[in-house]
C-alpha cells in the first residue's frame, strides 16, 4: 500500500512537469490534476501512464485491467468523455 501511495505520488509530480511544459494551461475552475487522477483510480485506472492538457480536456492514457485505454476527461467535472482502446 505504501509503495502504491509513493509511486502515485511521483507520477503525478512528474505528470504535472509534463503539463506545465505544454502550452495550453487549464482554466481556474478545473479540478486538479491529482484529483482528477484520484477519481480514475478509484474507477480501475491504474497506472496512469500520461498526461496531456489539450482542447481543453485531459487526455489520459492508463491502464484498466490488461487494456491500455485512452481517455478524454472533462477538467471541470472530471467525467470521462471517452474511453478508447489505445
Amino acid at each position: 500500500m505504501k509503495h502504491s501511495i509513493l509511486m502515485s505520488v511521483i507520477l503525478t509530480t512528474a505528470i504535472s512537469w509534463t503539463v506545465l511544459a505544454d502550452d495550453d494551461k487549464p482554466a481556474a475552475n478545473t479540478l486538479k490534476l491529482s484529483e482528477v487522477i484520484k477519481q480514475l483510480e478509484q474507477q480501475g485506472y491504474n497506472p496512469i501512464a500520461d498526461v496531456e492538457f489539450d482542447d481543453n480536456k485531459w487526455e489520459i492514457d492508463a491502464w484498466r485491467g490488461n487494456d491500455k485505454r485512452e481517455l478524454t476527461v472533462d477538467p471541470v467535472s472530471g467525467k470521462i468523455l471517452r474511453d478508447r482502446d489505445d
